[in-house]
């Protein structure tokens, strides 16, 4: 057994050395009864990114009913605001003194800075990981001040956090998780792919905001599509239930298309008490798709929606460094259908409009169709399982496709579905016919050539590696709230990508499901607090656009 080093010993012992010499702490731990404090990974200058410090909380007592995530997720929320006031001020260069944990987004996910683990009989333990600025002048270490920091004012900070635990915040951040979950698990048997909360505060303060706008109108659902959902608690609460299928959201500019998208978009995550989305829940595994002009593109069977390219291109196997707008939607589709996306969120403002619907007068013209939009694909997309939401205001096409319009007047939704068979008498009178191409699920893909990344970063809103001369831009993943989220999933696709004949789809399911049990050893095997979860879609994305990653399937990977 090996022998366990102190970290106060430690400190005594290189006080006044240089830097470097905090290295001497990694591994070393101080049981303070309650509390365990183990430093896992030291930096190596005061500058550079902070040391990670683990602490070990036994015997928490947390309320009767709760589950590890939600706690988990208060318990983050808590250690987040609390440990600036434990930092040491004015002490030392750089970083020194410093204590802090990734400031967590509205959403209430696992992550690597607070784990939940029940032990039994109603008594669980934490794993806390927290960002730590050693302390140092000149570059030397101060010992004191170190020992103060690690030894003081982390085990107060953590004693604090666990005395708020005491009020009943934490109950009803638990009850509102549960309650997500709840109408989450209902929707397929209602028929339903989402669902918006009557009295729902879909917008934000301001673009990239994650706070609620204050007096903006409180959503209430069109009469014909609200239903009613009993929670757990014996609470009826009622809203508009989107049925699975094709929904096509329209209307006039600036009333409310785009912001009710976004909502439902951000539904497939479960929201803290006052977001004001609480209410607002979609399939988890929803994705949202927008073009991509000039994204990578390896190896997707994209021949549903493009066809008759020039030369005879197979687009079964579809490649190109510099796919256009439409062969992005496309392709996108396809690449997440593959990773378990259960149906697809688009607005036409984001979208090349010739992968929206066809312009038949643009055809007589040309004598070819080399693209099969998604209005004409909608019918079979929906008989292979898959939902449709789009924000579209002049595809008449695809409205009537719809099994639903809802159309947002001054921020009030209206069902006007009743208008879908005026759209249908309105196209054969112009003489449309819809493509007779039938949707087909694509097949799962293998890395073909395995690529490792050279220090893998995510830079505000674009990933890149020190071997990659394109970065991969980030914007797209328009469900994801957070960076953790972003450096996680870029992590998880670093695994994937460097691993050759590994299923894409397959592993980035794995990872997904390990992460949500706070299992990290796939991707690290020193977490700090900067992991988040996410899902196999945000995984599968980071994978397929890492440039010039080799993808194959079947007879394409002879």
């Amino acid at each position: 057994m090996a022998r366990r080093i102190s970290i106060e010993s430690v400190l005594r012992r290189i006080d006044g050395r240089g830097y470097k010499a905090y290295k001497d702490l990694t591994g070393a731990s101080e049981d303070l009864g309650r509390l365990e404090i183990r430093v896992t990974r030291v930096q190596g200058d005061p500058f550079a990114p902070p040391s990670v410090v683990e602490v070990y909380v036994r015997g928490v007592s947390p309320p009767a009913g709760a589950h590890p995530v939600p706690y988990a997720d208060y318990v983050h929320r808590l250690l987040s605001r609390v440990l600036p006031r434990y930092s040491m001020r004015g002490v030392g260069e750089g970083g020194s003194g410093k204590l802090s944990v990734p400031t967590p987004s509205p959403i209430i996910i696992p992550r690597s800075a607070v784990e939940a683990q029940p032990r039994g009989d109603g008594v669980w333990s934490l794993l806390l990981r927290v960002w730590v600025g050693l302390p140092s002048r000149g570059r030397r270490v101060l010992g004191r001040a170190a020992r103060e920091l690690l030894l003081e004012r982390l085990p107060k900070a953590v004693l604090t956090v666990l005395e708020g635990l005491k009020g009943g915040g934490v109950e009803q951040h638990i009850t509102v998780w549960k309650d997500q979950e709840h109408i989450r698990s209902r929707l397929e048997d209602m028929g339903l792919y989402a669902f918006v909360g009557d009295g729902s505060i879909l917008p934000r303060k301001c673009g990239g905001c994650w706070e609620p706008l204050e007096d903006a109108v409180p959503f209430e659902s069109p009469p014909s599509m609200r239903v009613e959902i009993e929670l757990p608690s014996g609470k009826v609460v009622s809203g508009m239930g989107l049925p699975r299928g094709v929904t096509t959201i329209t209307g006039p500019a600036f009333h409310g298309k785009t912001t009710l998208a976004e909502a439902i978009a951000q539904g497939v995550w479960n929201h803290i008490p006052g977001d004001g989305r609480e209410l607002v829940v979609s399939d988890h595994m929803l994705a949202y798709v927008e073009s991509e002009n000039g994204r990578w593109v390896s190896c997707v069977d994209a021949s549903p929606f493009i066809e008759a390219l020039p030369g005879g291109a197979d687009t079964r196997c579809f490649t190109t460094p510099d796919a256009s707008g439409a062969t992005s939607i496309a392709a996108s589709i396809q690449e997440y259908v593959e990773a378990g996306a259960s149906g697809v969120l688009f607005d036409e403002d984001q979208t090349a409009t010739n992968i929206i619907h066809r312009d038949v007068w643009a055809e007589e013209i040309t004598g070819k169709r080399t693209v099969n939009p998604l209005s004409d694909m909608a019918p079979s997309m929906k008989k292979a399982g898959l939902s449709m939401i789009a924000v579209a205001s002049g595809a008449m096409p695809l409205l009537e496709s719809s099994d639903r319009i809802v159309v947002m007047d001054e921020f009030r939704a209206r069902d006007a579905t009743e208008k879908r068979m005026e759209a249908s008498r309105v196209l054969r009178e112009m003489g449309y016919r819809r493509a007779a191409k039938e949707y087909t699920r694509p097949s799962g893909r293998v890395v073909a050539e395995a690529r490792v990344l050279e220090k893998p970063k995510v830079k505000g809103f674009v990933a890149e590696a020190r071997n990659l001369k394109d970065r991969i831009d980030l914007r797209p993943l328009k469900q994801v709230e957070e960076e953790q989220q972003l450096s996680t999933a870029l992590r998880a696709a670093s695994v994937i990508a460097s691993r050759k004949n590994a299923s894409i789809a397959g592993l980035a399911r794995e990872i997904s499901s390990r992460l949500w049990r706070w299992d990290y050893s796939i991707i690290t095997s020193r977490p700090g607090p900067e992991l988040s979860y996410v899902r196999p879609l945000e995984i599968a994305f980071m994978v397929n656009r890492i440039p010039g990653l080799r993808a194959c399937y079947g007879r394409y990977c002879l």
